[in-house]
């Protein structure tokens, strides 16, 4: 028994004195058999396996990345594409290995160096903000916007101008294959372009059948240039707009502000029942032209505003004004598909719907029920600051109006629906008296 535990105090002996060895043998050096990064780490101390490290990583950091999308090429090294290593840590794992706090684990350890080299690889990692900033670069160099086709009219005819496709990097593939490429040291990498299809075709488009004109109203304008240039400017914006079964259009969404930035003009328009310079003046003969044409195209009227007084470019009960951000037309077409189509010529406005032929339809738009409002007594004076101070200006009253517009629509000459779609309420003028109240400039004498 005695000789047993000599035996035991002489192996704790011995194997204190390995460790002793071992650990004054190896004391900040990397014990052998580690790698990291590729690079035998066993013997080295800390400090020169790092600067060692660092010059492996600045090599691989600095790596040439070929990236291929679509028909371009960029080439960037790793680090450019947010490639980034922690040499430091890298060096601490590799210091670690074998000296665990646990003796059982350490021995483990110890073991497992004995059998063979304990590889470790330098921690590495792809910086997400660097690599989106790389991507969207890429996908605004690859995008090319697709191109709708559309309908146009051409002396009279539909015709079909094809749209083109477009492309588009998908940018979750894009991000990646990236960080797959950096973190495994890939030379080169393809990102997926998408190809992105016109939502209206040639085939999508001639499949509505719309190829002759359904319905088309017509006004005259006076020889103002300004005017003029704001109702061709806002008819642009509406011609060749299509309008699929069940669609809405906004007459203020599709023409917009109607201001200098947006290339209207000041002409006169119509506030607190007198004509007044204003930006974009004329656009509301353009609203009301259009709701003529609408009514003929038989398309339903959502909403709808008559002017405070009638006009003179369309009868009473059919015009419509228009306020960016107030008052709109807005029309929703529940039939068959249709184009909008609106032109100026010499002194008049056109705007057509062109659709499916429907020779057996007719649509007749009438004002019913127009009631004079009488004019009230008195008068009501007013200090006008464009009058020149001391003029007195007077307008006599007028009357206003009640009207019912109704639609009708025939069918191989037998009515099938008759309908009232709008009301409109034209306000009385009572006797008005401007006074002029704008200043002279005073003018003081000059002294010799």
């Amino acid at each position: 028994m005695r000789k047993v535990r000599w035996a035991a105090v002489a192996v704790a002996a011995v194997c204190a004195g390995a460790a002793a060895w071992d650990q004054v043998q190896h004391a900040g050096r990397v014990l052998p058999g580690v790698w990291i990064g590729g690079l035998p780490a066993g013997g080295w101390r800390t400090a020169e396996l790092e600067a060692r490290l660092q010059g492996a990583m600045q090599e691989q950091l600095d790596g040439k990345l070929v990236v291929r999308a679509g028909p371009y090429r960029w080439e960037l090294r790793a680090r450019e594409a947010g490639l980034r290593a922690d040499v430091r840590e890298g060096v601490r794992r590799a210091y670690r290995v074998g000296r665990h706090p646990n003796l059982v684990e350490r021995a483990r350890e110890r073991w497992r160096l004995w059998r063979g080299p304990v590889r470790l690889e330098v921690p590495r990692w792809v910086d997400r903000g660097q690599l989106r900033a790389f991507v969207r670069l890429v996908a605004q160099t690859v995008h090319v916007p697709s191109r709708e086709g559309r309908l146009v009219v051409r002396s009279g005819r539909v015709e079909v101008v094809p749209g083109s496709p477009g492309a588009a990097l998908d940018e979750a593939q894009a991000e990646r294959a990236l960080r797959t490429a950096l973190l495994s040291s890939s030379r080169e990498v393809e990102l997926s372009v998408k190809v992105l299809q016109p939502r209206w075709t040639a085939e999508r488009l001639q499949a509505l059948g719309i190829s002759e004109r359904v319905a088309s109203f017509t006004t005259r304008f006076p020889p103002d240039p300004d005017r003029t240039h704001n109702l061709a400017l806002a008819a642009s914006r509406l011609r060749g707009v299509l309008l699929p079964t069940g669609s809405e259009l906004s007459f203020n969404e599709v023409v917009g502000p109607r201001t200098k930035g947006a290339g209207f003009r000041a002409a006169p328009v119509l506030v607190e029942d007198e004509l007044v310079p204003g930006d974009g003046g004329g656009v509301c003969q353009v609203s009301s032209t259009l709701f003529n044409a609408a009514l003929l195209a038989d398309l339903a009227v959502t909403r709808r505003a008559n002017h405070t007084r009638p006009v003179t470019y369309v009868p009473l009960g059919r015009d419509a004004t228009v306020v960016y951000g107030s008052l709109d037309l807005r029309l929703r077409n529940q039939g068959p598909p249709v184009l909008l189509w609106a032109e100026l010529a010499g002194d008049r406005l056109t705007v057509s719907f062109y659709g499916r032929p429907r020779p057996h339809r007719r649509v007749r738009v009438l004002v019913e029920g127009v009631n004079v409002i009488p004019a009230p007594p008195g008068q009501v004076v007013r200090l006008d600051p464009a009058l020149p101070s001391g003029e007195v200006r007077v307008f006599p009253p007028q009357p206003g109006y009640r009207a019912a517009t109704v639609r009708e629509v025939w069918e191989t000459g037998v009515l099938v629906r008759r309908e009232v779609v709008a009301w409109s309420v034209y306000r009385p003028v009572p006797r008005t008296v401007k006074v002029g109240a704008r200043r002279t400039a005073d003018f003081r004498p000059i002294r010799p």
